[in-house]
């Protein structure tokens, strides 16, 4: 079996919230999408696509199914040019490359409250401020999302195979039902040539290691996605410097809805003292190799 690798360049055409950290009021965003947002709106895309979409189970299914054939890489932030929006660019525009105005050019944030439709006035306490990364920068160039994904096509299940038109009408993050998180699927998000397969978005060289996509890391280079930092498969403490935190999400696990296991994981952007090879586990998250 082998992987198929492509590109992905998605044009961002509304406000994105990827749900990160509460502080006051203000709902926080993660300035990139993460492996595991990725699989879910494609597992959700395929499940409704088949008419399953009223199947808990169904999407369990398909989800399982997804994650034993897809490898995911984040998407990342790339900014287009403002007086030509239909080119597109093929370098991601890094925090850790771009400290100084990464925040200022991409985000911004609405804030909103509930109101009480007998006394008009807000309910106490709903108040709140959600942070999203803007489909435009301050300067008015266009964002795009920019991301690695492998496909194991010669063993793709049939319900499957039309993964690549349910990539086209995904939709991304928290706030979809005020339109939030709309993406456009470009057309040069296609197989790779032989300059692409060699390395991922963030410059690291990549193969194929049996059933695995095995990443290699240059010394001093940057994780461009979560890393497991503690448990089987973490990577040794004395060789990534980075800020940790705890990951978990909402699932279906045991056949109940409820959070998943916690992992700690380094952040993206942590750094790599020296040479490291690692793999890529579910949800895009890089894990040592055994």
């Amino acid at each position: 079996m082998t992987w198929a690798h492509y590109r992905l360049t998605f044009r961002l055409l509304s406000p994105l919230h990827v749900g990160y950290r509460r502080t006051g009021n203000l709902m926080q965003t993660r300035p990139y999408v993460p492996g595991r947002l990725l699989w879910a709106a494609l597992t959700a895309r395929l499940t409704r696509d088949a008419g399953q979409g009223d199947d808990k189970e169904a999407y369990q299914r398909v989800g399982e199914q997804v994650q034993r054939t897809f490898r995911f890489g984040y998407l990342w932030p790339a900014l287009g040019e403002k007086d030509n929006p239909k080119t597109l660019p093929n370098m991601a525009y890094f925090p850790w490359e771009h400290k100084d105005d990464y925040d200022y050019l991409l985000l911004g944030s609405v804030m909103s409250t509930s109101l009480d439709p007998h006394q008009t006035t807000a309910h106490e306490g709903s108040l709140h401020e959600v942070e999203y990364l803007a489909p435009y920068t301050r300067d008015g160039c266009p964002v795009f999302l920019l991301g690695d994904l492998w496909v194991r096509e010669d063993d793709l299940p049939t319900n499957l195979q039309g993964w690549k038109d349910a990539l086209r009408h995904i939709q991304l993050g928290g706030e979809r039902g005020y339109g939030w998180g709309r993406v456009q699927l470009e057309p040069d998000s296609n197989k790779s040539g032989q300059q692409g397969k060699e390395s991922t978005l963030g410059g690291h060289k990549w193969e194929e290691d049996g059933s695995e996509i095995v990443i290699t890391l240059k010394p001093d280079g940057k994780l461009e996605a979560h890393a497991l930092a503690a448990g089987e498969g973490a990577l040794p403490t004395e060789v990534v410097q980075g800020p940790v935190e705890v990951l978990v999400g909402w699932g279906w696990y045991g056949g109940r809805y409820g959070l998943s296991h916690a992992q700690v994981a380094y952040a993206p952007g942590a750094t790599c003292q020296r040479g490291l090879t690692v793999r890529i586990g579910p949800n895009g998250i890089w894990q040592a190799i055994p």
